[in-house]
């Protein structure tokens, strides 16, 4: 069955979906794979399960939400703590971290013309300076504002940097040896999107491609970790096992059920803009990038780049598909539909792990 999984993502490539893809499948035991090229210009190069992938957005999940749980775990912290508890300069006393996670603070989305700033003491001033749009808790609009100050949260709390605190408590501990801000070995790095603006000329490879983390030092609570499919089997894994990873906790079963529960839902009848929201995680709803069939008991998440992952607890089955999709251009928009293809595959097709990850 896994060849037929096979020729489904290479019929993708055909189509012109992504350059190539990694993936890691937990099920009845523990697939990878790893299909077409990792980068098509300036020259072809074929691609291996050695590559590494920039994750984008997933970043929010393996890394800043995580290292938020790890702290709540250490007594350092509270879901309900004021944002401004943490960050005197954020000027919203109402707002908490449990807003930021559920991305219902009423902060924007974005930065608008984020490739124009200068440092990343203009972005942070930026960050700070922005106020609420929507009323609070009333309206979930995903942000990499909110994800930001998370970010600059732990920093804040542990006295160190958010990539230095995820080394630490999650990287390590899980044995995840290629998963890091600001990767030194550029050449296994998968490229991105060829880039001419005021941050970066030519090819982006082993940089961040989110315009934000860049000018922000290539460490943001929202973007910036780069993996591998084998590292990122150790975490799904971890989660499949209630949190334990070859013996270690790395994090509690009340942690992990904590993750897996709906914290806000906006969902009246079949909606583009339903969308059900954990605790920084997806937790699945209508129109589900992990497809149809996967259960309520579903965390997942999707990167800009081209990178997904979604974990079923109810049915054992955790899949990540590392690709770059915005490789040589962020125009490509075909992998959107075609991840709940793979989804809907993978569940139909393969039978969960009896007894957890690791």
């Amino acid at each position: 069955m896994i060849n037929k999984l096979n020729a489904l993502l290479e019929d993708a490539i055909k189509d012109g979906v992504f350059p190539g893809v990694n993936y890691c499948l937990i099920a009845d035991q523990v697939y990878f794979g790893s299909l077409g090229k990792r980068s098509l210009f300036p020259q072809p190069e074929d691609n291996n399960l050695e590559t590494i992938y920039d994750l984008a957005s997933v970043s929010k999940v393996i890394s800043t939400t995580t290292c938020i749980m790890k702290l709540l775990e250490q007594g350092k912290l509270r879901l309900y703590d004021q944002v401004v508890k943490y960050l005197p300069r954020f000027r919203h006393q109402d707002i908490v971290v449990w807003d930021l996670l559920t991305h219902t603070s009423g902060l924007q989305a974005d930065l608008p013309k984020a490739s124009q700033l200068a440092s990343r003491e203009e972005a942070l001033d930026k960050v700070f300076a922005c106020d609420p749009i929507y009323p609070k808790n009333e309206k979930i609009v995903y942000s990499d504002i909110g994800f930001i100050l998370l970010g600059m949260i732990v920093e804040s709390i542990s006295g160190l940097s958010l990539d230095e605190f995820a080394r630490l408590h999650v990287f390590e501990p899980l044995g995840m040896v290629d998963t890091c801000y600001n990767p030194l070995d550029k050449n296994r790095c998968a490229p991105t999107e060829l880039r001419q603006d005021n941050i970066y000329q030519g090819y982006v490879r082993g940089h961040v491609h989110d315009e934000k983390a860049y000018i922000l030092g290539g460490v943001a609570g929202h973007a910036g970790v780069f993996s591998t499919v084998a590292d990122l089997a150790h975490f799904m894994g971890m989660i499949l096992n209630e949190g334990k990873y070859q013996g270690k906790v790395i994090l509690s079963k009340p942690t992990i059920d904590l993750l897996f529960r709906k914290q806000v839902e906006v969902a009246t009848g079949v909606s583009l803009d339903s969308d059900a929201r954990g605790l920084g995680w997806i937790v699945r709803g209508n129109f589900c990038s992990a497809g149809d069939l996967v259960s309520d008991q579903t965390i997942l998440h999707t990167g800009f780049t081209g990178t997904n992952i979604f974990i079923d607890r109810k049915n054992r089955i955790a899949f990540c598909m590392l690709s770059n999709r915005v490789h040589p251009t962020r125009d490509n928009v075909k992998l959107i539909p075609f991840r709940a293809k793979v989804g809907n595959f993978i569940l139909s097709h393969f039978q969960g792990v009896k007894h957890g990850g690791n």
